[in-house]
C-alpha cells in the first residue's frame, strides 16, 4: 500500500472493528511514520538541489501563502482552501527548482523504498544496513511464551509461509534442536540461504515434520554515519539542517 493510498483508505480502517480474518497487517502502512520519512525525504532532497537556499520549510511557507493568504475563501467559514496532492507537487518542484515528479510517482504513489542513500548523502551522511541475521526464516515468536517458540506472525513469501506454517503452531525442534524463544535466533544464525531445515512442529493435537528452506536475508538494522570523504558543502547543509535552519 502507497503512503497515498494509506491515508485515503484510512477512515475505513483506522480503530474500525475488523469482524473476519483479514491480511490488512500484511498489505497496509501507517501513513504518519510514512508521511514524515518521505518529508524528511524531501526536505535533504530539496536542500542537496538549492545548495541550501531553501528547505521543505519554504515549501509549507508557499503552501500557507498560496492556499490560505491569497486563495478566495472555498466556503462562508474558512479562510482560503484546499488543496490537491498535484498542488503540493508543483509547490515542490518550484522550491527544487526542478521536477520532482518522479518522487512523487515512485515513492509517494507508489511503494517503492524511499532514496535513503540519496537523501542522506546530500548532508555528507552514511545510511548503512545491516542484516539481522544471515538467513530469513519469516516467522514472529509470540512474546507471552517463555519455554516454547510459538508463531503470533508469518512475513509473506517467506519460507515459513512457503512450508505451510500457520500462526498459532509451536516449533519443538529445529534442526534438530529442541528450539525456545531464547535460543531461537541463535539456532537459525546457524544456517545460509538455500539450506532445507527439517522441523518438528505442533498444531492442535497433532505433531508433525515440516521442512524449511531457508532465504535471503530481509530483516535488517539501519544506522546512519558520518562519510569521511563529504565535501564542504554537504557539512555545511548538514550543520545547517542539524540546527534547524
Amino acid at each position: 500500500m502507497s503512503a497515498e493510498e494509506s491515508s485515503l483508505v484510512a477512515p475505513f480502517i483506522d480503530d474500525a472493528p475488523q469482524s473476519q480474518q483479514t491480511s490488512l497487517e500484511n498489505t497496509s502502512v501507517n501513513y504518519y511514520p510514512k508521511g514524515e520519512t518521505l518529508g524528511l525525504m524531501l526536505d535533504l532532497l530539496i536542500r542537496g538541489k538549492t545548495h541550501g537556499k531553501a528547505s521543505l520549510d519554504e515549501v509549507m511557507r508557499r503552501m500557507y501563502d498560496e492556499f490560505y493568504l491569497k486563495s478566495p475563501n472555498a466556503t462562508y467559514y474558512l479562510r482560503g482552501r484546499g488543496y490537491t496532492g498535484e498542488d503540493f507537487e508543483r509547490v515542490v518542484s518550484q522550491v527544487a527548482g526542478s521536477d520532482v515528479s518522479d518522487f512523487f510517482k515512485r515513492y509517494v504513489r507508489s511503494t517503492e523504498v524511499p532514496p535513503y542513500e540519496e537523501a542522506f548523502a546530500q548532508v555528507g551522511l552514511h545510511f548503512v544496513r545491516e542484516p539481522r541475521l544471515p538467513v530469513t526464516l519469516g516467522i514472529g515468536a509470540d512474546e507471552n511464551e517463555e519455554v516454547t517458540l510459538k508463531i503470533a506472525s508469518i512475513r509473506p513469501a517467506s519460507p515459513a509461509e512457503a512450508a505451510g506454517l500457520e500462526i498459532g503452531d509451536t516449533i519443538i525442534l529445529f534442526g534438530g534442536t529442541r528450539i525456545t524463544p531464547s535460543n531461537f535466533l541463535r539456532l537459525v544464525a546457524r544456517y545460509k540461504p538455500g539450506d532445507r531445515v527439517p522441523l518438528t512442529v505442533k498444531r492442535g493435537a497433532k505433531t508433525f515434520p515440516v521442512t524449511v528452506t531457508m532465504a535471503e536475508p530481509q530483516i535488517f538494522n539501519f544506522r546512519i554515519e558520518e562519510m569521511k570523504d563529504a565535501t564542504a558543502e554537504a557539512k555545511a547543509l548538514r550543520a545547517a539542517w542539524l540546527g534547524g535552519k
